[in-house]
């Protein structure tokens, strides 16, 4: 498929009562409550953002920053910098 089936079933699912009701179950887990801690975990293929809400129940956000190849995009020198730490013996000379 692609990315405008992708696009296109969401839209699909947004307009639903099924699907409406799905957010708005969400909604109710969230609405009101207090984040008390905010952890991140290294997900393969992105970081993930764990808030800890105050009855310590988590809920975990995706977000486009956090993918690998943004993160490869924007911190190249970093990722670079890190992997000769780790690997010191391929640093070019």
């Amino acid at each position: 498929m692609g990315d405008i089936n992708n696009m296109n079933d969401l839209e699909r699912f947004l307009r639903t009562p099924e699907g409406q009701a799905h957010l708005d179950e969400i909604r109710r887990m969230l609405v009101g409550r207090t984040i008390q801690d905010v952890r991140f975990r290294n997900e393969i293929q992105f970081i993930a953002t764990e808030l800890v809400l105050d009855d310590g129940e988590t809920f975990v956000v995706f977000q486009p920053s956090l993918d690998v190849d943004v993160i490869r995009g924007h911190f190249a020198e970093v990722l670079d910098r890190e992997f000769y730490r780790d690997y010191p013996q391929r640093k070019p000379r």
